[in-house]
């Protein structure tokens, strides 16, 4: 369906409002309007609501707008509501909130864990394709795991042939579809991709750096844009030129991105913001949470360095990798920040700002248990997901493709389904691993498998290896 410039406007409202202020004010502000106060001083955060004058019906309807602006459902029965307080009401529906991940299903977390959990060794299909339609970029990102610039290969597939993989993942009951590079919008017939993509009912999400984005590219994404599943991550990687640019390689970049998230925005689609941590952004990280929400941005994610592409050489790698005291002091602080922030700001809970179980955080919520080995080393690399290049090579994951050895085959010359079925290509992927190194002994191996295979493979040339973020000892008293 598509979306004009007045529903933009109502869309962009909602979203700054629900950014910018805090639980305790969304909901005096709604109290406020129903009782024809003129002041937020009328409204006392402790007074029940019942005291403030407003009805059982009004407050069932202040419950119910909650409940559809957070997507959640609140305990209450009929007894209890007039004794809610804009305080009470506020932990509660914080406490759904940070309780929800856990409380609802999750499609995703349910495929993956039949194959994590040693149900079985791969899915009859894969669930997600990462789609790399090309490697070209108008940025020269000093760590790109595809060493993507503006003098990569124009040998790409044809939109015919990318047509094809998009049928034949509707064939397989393939969920979702991420479409990267390089940077896809390179590629002028991006849009009609993804509108083909959602013909086939198919969810889609783009990694971009933004800087294309024109106002008449996002309103043509805003009329196949699902709020519900589609999402959009661009790169910024701090809240100045400065700090950006000197990342992305190109002077200008940072002008050129926020542009394009202001384009998304006008069009009614909240991007995602993704930052790469480095020793070069270290200290501005912080400053992107206040950055983001004073511009109505709500979503947030922040991704360690990986030894691949440009950053795989080790003395670059050593140079622009945060400390380990770095990485866990912001690990610390962003999750603090997660829940402090939950009712109007996301910041992803997918631990990929840091190895988690270098965190001793994160490691006091588990148990130790020396010699344990776990249920399936598997991750989603060729269990759940595969890769594809922009030639058309197939990859179990799209950090791959710096090792053309790991190629499984190509798109080419066979169908997802044949290579998919293909088992002993997939060996190195389906069964299990013997840990090297540290991994052997170490009290945690059986949550961490050994972290990032192909993290392990670009230093150690051994899947089975530490992963290069881990800086736990096993054996050493912390």
């Amino acid at each position: 369906m598509g979306i004009d410039e007045d529903d933009v406007v109502v869309i962009q409202v909602v979203k700054t409002m629900k950014c910018n202020v805090s639980m305790e004010e969304n909901i005096t502000a709604m109290v406020m309007e129903k009782m024809n106060f003129t002041h937020p001083d009328e409204v006392s955060s402790g007074k029940p609501l019942a005291d403030l004058g407003l009805s059982e019906i009004d407050i069932y309807d202040l419950i119910v707008h909650l409940e559809d602006m957070y997507d959640i459902t609140l305990d209450n029965s009929a007894g209890e509501v007039g004794g809610y307080s804009v305080d009470a009401l506020s932990q509660n529906v914080k406490g759904k909130l940070i309780r929800k991940p856990q409380e609802v299903p999750n499609w995703k977390d349910s495929f993956e864990g039949l194959v994590f959990n040693g149900i079985t060794k791969k899915l009859r299909t894969p669930m997600s394709v990462h789609l790399d339609l090309t490697f070209r970029c108008n940025m020269k990102c000093v760590f790109c795991y595809d060493s993507a610039g503006p003098d990569r290969s124009k040998h790409e597939m044809s939109i015919e042939k990318v047509y094809e993989i998009i049928d034949e993942c509707k064939k397989l009951d393939v969920i979702d579809v991420t479409f990267g590079g390089g940077e896809p919008f390179i590629r002028k017939d991006l849009i009609d991709v993804i509108t083909y993509t959602k013909r086939k009912n198919i969810r889609y999400f783009i990694i971009t750096n933004g800087t294309l984005i024109t106002e008449e590219i996002a309103f043509k994404l805003a009329r196949v844009f699902d709020h519900r599943y589609d999402k959009i991550q661009v790169s910024l990687d701090g809240p100045t030129a400065e700090v950006h640019d000197r990342q992305r390689g190109v002077i200008g970049g940072f002008d050129l991105t926020m542009k394009g998230i202001d384009n998304l925005q006008k069009a009614g689609i909240s991007p995602t913001i993704n930052a790469v941590l480095t020793s070069n952004n270290y200290p501005h990280i912080k400053d992107m949470i206040p950055f983001l929400m004073d511009r109505g941005i709500s979503n947030f994610r922040v991704l360690r360095l990986h030894p691949l592409g440009r950053g795989k050489d080790p003395e670059f790698y050593k140079k622009w990798n945060v400390t380990p005291e770095q990485s866990e002091e912001l690990f610390e602080y962003l999750m603090g920040k997660q829940q402090e922030l939950i009712d109007r700001f996301a910041i992803s809970n997918d631990f990929a700002s840091i190895f988690p179980w270098s965190a001793a955080k994160f490691r006091n919520d588990l148990q130790s248990l020396p010699g344990v080995e776990p249920v399936s080393y598997a991750c989603g690399a060729g269990t759940t997901k595969i890769a594809i290049g922009p030639e058309g090579d197939v990859y179990p994951c799209s950090y791959m493709y710096d090792f053309p050895e790991l190629k499984i085959g190509s798109i080419q010359n066979g169908t997802i389904q044949e290579l998919w079925e293909r088992e002993k290509l997939w060996d190195m992927y389906r069964e299990p691993l013997t840990p090297s190194g540290k991994c052997g002994k170490c009290d945690y191996l059986y949550c961490c498998k050994t972290g990032c295979r192909i993290v392990s493979y670009a230093l150690f040339g051994d899947m089975a290896g530490p992963d290069a973020g881990c800086t736990y000892e096993p054996g050493l008293k912390e």
